[in-house]
């Protein structure tokens, strides 16, 4: 206090001039302190920190070492009455058992004869060692031996039935004992009083200065918070200023990158279209132009089998015939790509019949049981939206064929919510979503097939627990995600 007087002219500066030369420092541009400064700042706030956790464990620790040594004192004095009851409890006992001559009486004059040794022991161990503590306990032992020698030659005289001489002073001496030993034992509390006083008036002290000591180091400590306050305020403006700079180029940043992700969504939208489109070019030309042609030739070689005479060489039929076959079997895997290609039960007889069909196919070439759980009637839907979900569920199917090694699949469609929900499970051995996640560029397409009409897609598969895919495309038309 008095360097400080000393720097203010002699009067001690108030706690709103600190404040604001405080204030005035920190928001002076450029006097934003540096490292040094805050690691300064940060090793003395820590220093405090643990000044004021030893001052106040000290504290601690001698508020209790003074509740210990008042507790210790009370049982030493306590144990001084225990003495002074039991003698008194002793005498007491002699006393009835020589007015009414019943043993029953002397069960506490017997019980102090165990006892008494055991107390003056445990007083021997309370008192300091000194010459004093010495004397008064060599004191204190005599009287009690002397008393309780007298209540043995009371009881003996009593038991055998003998009288005490005239003029013995057995009594007096008897009370003068007891009263010397109620005297030795309140010099005895005398002297442990005035002993816990001082520990006490010590205690009381120490706590005095511990108050001090704290209320200088909280002070300190406040002052040190102020200035932290300060400098942190500083801080959280230019960390204001850098986050605004950080948001704008976030925002500039994320418009890019949604610029960059429709552009990709629009890209697969128009490869998924286009790859749509080709294969109903290709469907077109291999039913048209292939399909005439394997038509054709299958007409011309059944005719000129027709035509061929009866003494034909067999070789010649054979062949004719295997050639016939070899054309039944080209018209059939026509059929059959056409069918992958653009599924005509899809157009001619809706999404539930090519799902029927697509069904029965995977059930021809594979050995899991099929489940399937379609509507009777077919569902509305546009063309497009029809076709997506027909995709899907043969995307489905061909990994399960692949990959899956299932034992039971479950097709499912239905409709809730407005939504038209597909439904693709098996019991194979599955995998995690999460590592095939790059590599299964099939899952990719269903759930951008899923996008494109404002849908939901879900996949659901851990190892060695199967597989579920789920996907769901509003009923009514909505507009393509282009």
């Amino acid at each position: 206090m008095s360097d400080l007087s000393c720097l203010s002219g002699g009067k001690p500066p108030t706690m709103t001039a600190a404040l604001s030369s405080f204030s005035s420092f920190f928001s002076r541009p450029g006097s934003l302190p540096g490292r040094p400064w805050r690691y300064l700042l940060f090793g003395l706030g820590c220093l405090l920190v643990i000044a004021v956790l030893i001052s106040s464990f000290g504290q601690s620790n001698a508020s209790l070492r003074a509740l210990g040594k008042l507790q210790a004192q009370s049982e030493r004095i306590g144990r001084l009455d225990s003495l002074l009851i039991q003698l008194a409890d002793a005498e007491s006992s002699v006393r009835g058992y020589l007015l009414s001559r019943n043993r029953e009486y002397l069960e506490p004059y017997e019980a102090s004869l165990a006892t008494l040794h055991y107390t003056l022991d445990d007083i021997r161990a309370d008192l300091a060692t000194s010459p004093e503590s010495d004397a008064i306990l060599a004191d204190l032992s005599g009287l009690v031996t002397l008393k309780m020698r007298i209540l043995a030659d009371a009881v003996r005289r009593g038991s055998v039935s003998e009288e005490a001489p005239k003029g013995s002073s057995a009594p007096a001496e008897g009370k003068r004992y007891m009263d010397r030993i109620r005297d030795t034992l309140a010099e005895i509390k005398r002297r442990e009083l005035i002993e816990g006083q001082r520990s006490l008036e010590s205690s009381v002290l120490y706590f005095h200065r511990t108050q001090w000591v704290v209320a200088t180091l909280a002070g300190a400590a406040f002052l040190l918070l102020l200035m932290l306050y300060f400098v942190l305020q500083r801080q959280l403006q230019l960390r204001e200023q850098i986050a605004d700079l950080l948001r704008g180029e976030n925002q500039r940043l994320d418009a890019l990158v949604q610029e960059r992700t429709d552009e990709l969504s629009h890209l697969a939208s128009y490869l998924t279209n286009a790859r749509e489109a080709e294969q109903a070019r290709l469907a077109r030309e291999l039913h048209d132009e292939l399909g005439s042609l394997l038509t054709a030739a299958k007409m011309d070689t059944s005719w000129i089998v027709r035509q061929l005479a009866p003494d034909t060489p067999p070789a010649i039929r054979e062949r004719l015939e295997r050639l016939q076959d070899e054309l039944h079997n080209g018209i059939l895997l026509k059929r059959r790509l056409i069918d992958d290609l653009r599924p005509p039960l899809l157009k001619e007889l809706g999404l539930v019949a090519a799902l029927r069909a697509l069904a029965e196919d995977f059930a021809k070439s594979s050995e899991c049981r099929l489940v399937l759980d379609l509507p009777a009637d077919d569902l509305e839907l546009p063309r497009d939206q029809a076709l997506a979900l027909f995709r899907i569920a043969q995307e489905g199917l061909t990994n399960i064929r692949k990959y899956a090694a299932a034992h039971t699949v479950k097709i499912g469609l239905a409709t809730a919510g407005g939504r038209a929900i597909l439904r693709i499970e098996d019991d194979g051995r599955g995998f995690d979503p999460a590592l095939a996640g790059k590599r299964r560029h099939g899952l990719a397409g269903m759930r951008h097939r899923v996008q494109m009409f404002a849908g939901d897609f879900s996949l659901e598969s851990r190892p060695g627990h199967g597989t579920r895919i789920v996907a769901g495309i509003p009923l009514a038309e909505a507009a393509l995600v282009q």
